[in-house]
């Protein structure tokens, strides 16, 4: 048994390992699997549940068949934590990137009561010898196991049946980014190498920008989630983008995933793209319509790259989605290729000497700033948008700076109020204006 150094949680998970024996349990003992439960969590289970949980989760590593997920949910009579009876809810599946965070977003979204929350990662050898994984130690031909066990509040057949259907389809997302993730990375550099190969004129430095971004994003800055290739043809308002012959990779290999939205309709592309297309711009950077069951819930960040023929001439776009990593919102926007190139056209606009007063808080504005909507925002509205924040440090009043998105979809609002002015109830206040109007 694995000790955790916590004498009352040892002796319950020891209590557990015997119980488990009396019930037969050979496989894998309780205090392999919940070594790393939460205090909270245990508080409410006896050792004779964490028994009978041992006995379920054996019998779900059993039944496995080492190809698809084997997902299951059912109430077990002898798990009733505080006497209060759960549904649990197993899964066992190959182990990969973002299973775990996924599938907590999607049962999260549906339901709150969560009595018991574990996620080992085991080591299973073709024999079925069941350990925790350690990198250092895993026996030869040893594979990696994600087992999770989560126990709700109780489900009827039909609530069961249909977070199963939701389960299946996050996990087939999440396997579909995590294989595709390599080759992703091999498009990415095609459309790179283009880019580097490019014999841009007056547009060098836009070019070097745009290169960089990418390079920025490839370096652990950006969560990859798919990826399509697109084809331009035509010229003008008679300009066609289609889905290129070849499969798209990652949750963009499902053809019926698509990311633009014109009206109320999905779409392949939309007059903006068109208009990115037949532009000066190299890459465009901008929201999905679509939000992401993998790793987290949030609409997608949507990255379009022109790709270029032979001669120099634009004939598709790699259309790209995933989410900035953390380092996007936290990093200096000095340090962001095309946020810095951004953020020296609004300094240079505004000439304030940087160590001065003004320069200091033009400065502090564009750090603050919201991180997407500064990716999104053109440098002509973001120098008006500033202004306008530096004027309320001197003279504080409520201040509205809408921006519709590229693709006229999302309107963003950020609302400035005095702070001796702000509270709760005027927080709601604002919300509840804003979305009756």
């Amino acid at each position: 048994m694995t000790r955790t150094g916590n004498p009352k949680r040892d002796q319950l998970l020891r209590s557990a390992d015997e119980n488990a024996v009396a019930l037969g349990v050979a496989s894998i003992a309780p205090s392999m699997i919940f070594s790393r439960a939460s205090n909270d969590d245990l508080d409410r289970y006896p050792a004779d549940m964490l028994a009978h949980a041992a006995a379920r989760a054996a019998e779900d590593l059993a039944a496995w068949d080492r190809h698809k997920p084997h997902i299951r949910i059912e109430s077990l009579a002898a798990v009733r934590p505080n006497d209060i009876p759960v549904s649990v809810l197993s899964i066992v599946d190959h182990n990969k990137s973002f299973l775990y965070d996924s599938l907590m977003g999607e049962v999260t979204s549906l339901y709150r009561n969560i009595y018991m929350a574990i996620h080992p990662i085991l080591a299973v050898t073709p024999s079925g010898d069941i350990s925790l994984s350690n990198p250092d130690s895993d026996p030869e031909g040893a594979i990696k196991v994600s087992y999770i066990q989560l126990h709700l509040a109780p489900l009827n057949e039909e609530q069961a049946a249909e977070l199963i259907r939701r389960i299946d389809h996050v996990l087939a997302q999440v396997k579909m980014a995590a294989t595709d993730w390599k080759p992703m990375l091999g498009l990415l550099e095609g459309a790179l190498s283009e880019l580097r190969a490019l014999s841009p004129g007056r547009s060098e430095a836009e070019r070097d920008e745009a290169v960089a971004f990418l390079e920025w994003l490839r370096n652990n800055n950006f969560t990859f989630l798919g990826m399509r290739e697109y084809t331009y043809s035509g010229e003008g308002e008679k300009a066609t983008v289609e889905r290129d012959r070849g499969s798209g990779l990652g949750i963009l290999s499902d053809p019926d995933v698509l990311v633009l939205r014109q009206g109320q309709n999905q779409v392949t592309t939309t007059p903006e793209i068109l208009a990115f297309l037949q532009g000066p711009d190299f890459l465009i950077v901008t929201k999905a319509n679509v939000k992401s069951v993998v790793h987290r819930r949030a609409y997608m960040d949507y990255v379009g790259v022109k790709r270029f023929g032979p001669n120099g001439k634009v004939v598709g776009e790699l259309r790209i989605v995933g989410l900035f990593t953390a380092t996007a919102y936290t990093r200096s926007v000095n340090q962001i290729p095309l946020l810095r190139a951004k953020v020296e056209k609004i300094i240079s606009h505004f000439d304030f000497d940087p160590r001065s007063h003004s320069g200091r808080m033009l400065q502090n504005t564009l750090e603050s700033y919201p991180r997407d909507d500064l990716f999104q925002i053109t440098p002509e509205l973001l120098a008006k948008f500033c202004e306008q924040i530096n004027d309320l440090s001197e003279r504080p009043r409520v201040r509205v700076l809408p921006r519709i998105d590229h693709f006229d979809r999302f309107v963003s609002l950020i609302v400035y109020v005095p702070r001796e002015d702000y509270n709760s109830l005027v927080r709601e206040k604002i919300g509840d204006y804003f979305r009756s109007v």
